[in-house]
């Protein structure tokens, strides 16, 4: 992977002090609802806008219409890093700080991401997943299901970072990539009464910047229940591996994932334990099992997991958080489709966005298939439903 600086350091101001750090004021109590005077709509990045629009599902809106309904008027600083094409030229520290060391915790090339908000996001996923696919040897790409983290739990890592970022401190959100480990850096401020155990209990969802996660949430890209925690280590534990540590320290909030497998492999029933098979079960048949009827009730209560059974053992896909991405993509899908099929099904034409916020997600959560497994970058390479993802969208039907 070339490095490439995106954008130089000269063109950021120094970064503000504590002391003088902006408060809420009339316009509100959070720092990205401030207004900023000198901005006008037309300084906003169309494309950014036209994007937003086909996620949020508001083909329909004009660019002042759009803004309004994000309650982004008068202009804020909220509208800046949502839209604006260089946002990090107006705000200090708004970019993300990539950097890739060698086992000597040598720098090897470091990438500097600037642009709204959602293209940081992007690229960001774009490069962690290039890390997660280099093989042990450097052989062979790996396939998404074979990823030492799920890309599914980056995600919310870096959704999470990103919303509820301080960017009054004038920092960017830093990543390190190691040979055994991925760190997250994010300088956020927690709520007086939260510490870093309360994050793995069900809080109310508080975002530090409540017009950035509004919009975040209108684009589908989380939910505004304060689930963001839950779902990265549910994604982790999905499969059986280690949780993510999370600490505070440096005036920041520190998540690191471990690239080693966990000792502590995923649970899995005996076949002993199977419901009747036919004789003559072939390891490749696949059958599916949903725990009671297709709502998905047991004995009166809900249940999100999906049982497949195959060659005597049974794996259980937790579907509790479907991201709305994938609930898109496996409605549809139908049979076996291509890439380029399904990205025109959805109406996306950025590969990319389709590739980190679709398609991956959904093979990491075992409810797409590839029909060439052993070569996942084939041309001939196409798509389908696995068990689970069928299961999954009968339940969804039915519900």
């Amino acid at each position: 992977m070339k490095e490439h600086a995106d954008i130089e350091w000269k063109d950021f101001p120094p970064p503000r002090s504590a002391g003088n750090r902006p408060a809420g004021g009339e316009h509100g109590d959070s720092w990205d609802d401030q207004p900023v005077v000198q901005m006008r709509l037309g300084d906003l990045d169309v494309q950014a806008l036209a994007e937003f629009r086909q996620r949020a599902g508001m083909a329909e809106e004009g660019d002042a219409a759009l803004v309004e309904q994000l309650q982004l008027f008068h202009l804020k600083r909220a509208a800046v890093l949502l839209f604006h094409a260089s946002p990090e030229k107006l705000v200090a520290g708004a970019y993300i700080r990539i950097g890739h060391f060698n086992r000597e915790h040598e720098l090897i090339e470091h990438h500097l991401l600037g642009g709204h908000l959602f293209a940081q996001l992007q690229r960001s996923l774009e490069l962690l997943e290039q890390h997660l696919q280099r093989g042990p040897a450097d052989g062979e790409a790996l396939p998404p299901e074979r990823y030492p983290v799920p890309l599914a739990a980056l995600r919310e890592a870096l959704l999470n970072a990103i919303v509820h970022k301080d960017y009054a401190s004038g920092l960017p959100v830093q990543i390190r990539l190691h040979a055994d480990r991925i760190q997250l850096w994010n300088p956020a401020r927690l709520p007086e009464d939260w510490s870093v155990a309360s994050l793995k209990t069900r809080l109310l969802s508080r975002p530090a910047n409540p017009d950035i996660a509004h919009a975040f949430q209108r684009a589908g890209l989380i939910g505004g229940w304060g689930l963001g925690i839950d779902k990265l280590l549910d994604a982790c534990r999905g499969r059986g591996l280690a949780e993510p540590v999370l600490r505070r320290e440096q005036d920041g909030l520190w998540v690191e994932f471990s690239l080693l497998r966990s000792a502590r492999p995923a649970a899995r029933r005996p076949a002993s334990a199977l419901p009747d098979m036919p004789a003559g079960h072939v390891a490749s048949k696949v059958a599916v099992h949903v725990a009671g009827e297709a709502a998905g009730e047991v004995a009166g209560e809900e249940t999100s997991h999906v049982a497949v059974y195959a060659a005597g053992e049974v794996k259980s896909a937790d579907t509790s958080h479907v991201a709305g991405e994938v609930e898109r993509l496996l409605r549809a899908c139908s049979g076996v489709m291509s890439r380029k099929a399904l990205q025109d099904a959805l109406g996306l034409k950025s590969d990319a966005n389709f590739r980190t916020l679709y398609l991956v997600p959904a093979l990491e959560a075992g409810l797409l298939e590839m029909t060439i497994p052993d070569k996942p970058k084939s041309s001939r390479q196409q798509y389908r439903l696995s068990a689970a993802g069928l299961a999954w969208r009968r339940a969804a039907q039915a519900g």
